[in-house]
């Protein structure tokens, strides 16, 4: 399972963060990193982008990039 599947008030922990990604330097500095609790909070009607809470922070990401963060429920 990856964050773009997550419904809203979902929560799950970070597995894997597909490292080949072009922006995965900054996945890690916005706290997308594995062992991390993270919680999906809002998706937009289109489906993209989805907001999700980390850390403590909540951060909006493409779907797209969404698609490169794996977790378990």
């Amino acid at each position: 399972m990856n964050l773009s599947d997550m419904k809203p008030n979902q929560s799950a922990v970070i597995t894997e963060i597909d490292s080949s990604a072009k922006n995965a330097r900054r996945l890690y500095d916005l706290g997308f990193v594995k062992g991390q609790r993270v919680r999906c909070t809002d998706i937009a009607m289109s489906g993209s982008p989805i907001a999700y809470e980390v850390q403590k922070t909540k951060i909006a990401l493409r779907k797209n990039d969404a698609m490169r963060v794996g977790v378990s429920l």
